[in-house]
């Protein structure tokens, strides 16, 4: 009987330890994604900066086109627009006339963000305004 109990105790204990091991495992998962997406952004200073002033998904966002022309601001020739949003990871489409559309996917905590930015550009070929549309994609 004794024997049986000690089992049973034992049972249990491995039971309730279950729980305890998996909020372990999914504490440290988040914190490996949060860690992830704070590295990306911190070597992505332009997305980065957005994302700090635009918590949400919005298909037009004030506050990251303000921080967007503060670091590309108007007037600045399409090339270097370019070559600049080359390096965040933008990929870039409609290089010919006066708009030009870039995309990225970035982590966005538990799942990515996907960001579009639609830009206008004058006759001589300088950044005159900006759109961001930032969409949230979830896992």
């Amino acid at each position: 009987m004794r024997e049986f109990l000690k089992i049973a105790l034992l049972a249990c204990l491995a039971i309730a330890a279950i729980p305890a091991a998996m909020s372990v495992m999914i504490g440290l998962w988040i914190w490996h994604v949060r860690a992830e997406a704070d590295n990306f952004y911190r070597d992505h200073p332009l997305l980065g900066e957005m994302r700090a002033v635009e918590k949400q998904s919005t298909n037009n966002s004030v506050a990251a086109r303000e921080a967007f022309l503060k670091i590309v601001p108007p007037g600045t020739e399409k090339q270097a627009v370019i070559a600049m949003l080359r390096k965040e990871t933008l990929n870039c489409q409609g290089d010919i006339g006066p708009l030009l559309t870039c995309q990225t996917m970035s982590p966005g905590g538990l799942g990515q963000l996907q960001w579009i930015l639609y830009l206008d550009f004058d006759a001589d070929g300088r950044l005159s305004d900006a759109r961001i549309a930032i969409w949230s994609i979830f896992l």
